[in-house]
């Protein structure tokens, strides 16, 4: 019942990336993954109420379940048979759900930096690493929570400190990727409806009773540096039946872009693409 905006690059075996449903157009994640279209065929789509896809109609337009929904009812729409999925970081905890649900839909499932659960005691220890990128996050919170500036302007408030604080402390050199995030940011359309849904709708998050239900071949991304540490990462991988661990030595939270061509080679092997 809604008009979903999606694009198909390269050759080869199809996968489908899911999007983050804190409000990120394709475009953030087709940057991540563009070299891959030189073996695969990546599928991409916005979300409801973002990019070129239809505005939200209601409020669970922006939630997870409707993503999970639009990307099964997109590849049918497509005539698709089973198709590899990635998901990287809040899509990668959502490919969680979306593989129980559907596990007659996925070859293979990759999960980039993502989690099997995340709750109250990790955000903990996570503040006690860096408790200045916390008290500036909660600042801007009560900032564009108690303002009357328009969603345009709480949008263009949340990208900025994202792509210039959160994004580059969360990598293994901080220095070095913050130019390069803001450069590969600069014309990517970011929500803050989308990102204030998800705070409310998931405060936390945990999916370990799902894992035993997923049957696909799965690969699971950690980075060395990331502020989801590998050990917590491990607990999705050991809560499947098949899958494959891999921890990125030079990486945080953004593999695709601190280690590209490891990270290429290491998920095309499991799409059977190399």
């Amino acid at each position: 019942g809604s008009d979903i905006h999606y694009e198909g690059h390269g050759q080869g075996p199809v996968v489908m990336a899911v999007p983050n449903s804190w409000g990120l157009a394709l475009d953030g994640l087709r940057g991540f993954y563009r070299p891959l279209e030189n073996h695969v065929t990546m599928v991409y789509f916005d979300q409801r109420g973002i990019g070129d896809s239809a505005p939200s109609a209601i409020p669970e337009d922006m939630g997870l379940a409707t993503v999970r929904s639009d990307f099964d009812g997109l590849r049918s729409h497509l005539g698709l048979g089973q198709v590899n999925a990635i998901g990287w970081s809040n899509g990668a905890m959502n490919l969680i759900v979306l593989a129980a649900e559907y596990p007659d839909s996925l070859r293979s499932a990759t999960f980039v930096h993502g989690a099997a659960s995340f709750g109250e005691e990790d955000m903990r220890q996570w503040a006690e690493r860096q408790p200045d990128l916390f008290q500036n996050f909660g600042a801007l919170r009560q900032e564009l929570e108690a303002g009357e500036m328009a969603d345009s302007e709480k949008t263009t408030l949340m990208k900025s400190f994202w792509v210039g604080q959160f994004f580059p402390l969360s990598c293994a050199d901080p220095d070095a990727m913050r130019p390069r995030l803001e450069d590969f940011y600069r014309d990517i359309q970011f929500s803050w409806p989308h990102a204030q849904y998800g705070n409310r709708e998931a405060p936390v998050f945990d999916a370990r009773d799902r894992l035993g239900q997923i049957t696909t071949r799965c690969l699971v991304v950690a980075g060395a540096h990331d502020n989801v540490p590998p050990e917590k990462v491990r607990e999705l991988h050991e809560g499947l039946s098949d899958s494959e661990f891999v921890v990125f030595p030079s990486s945080g939270h953004f593999a695709p872009l601190e280690e590209p061509e490891a990270f290429q080679a290491t998920v095309l092997e499991v799409w059977g693409s190399q």
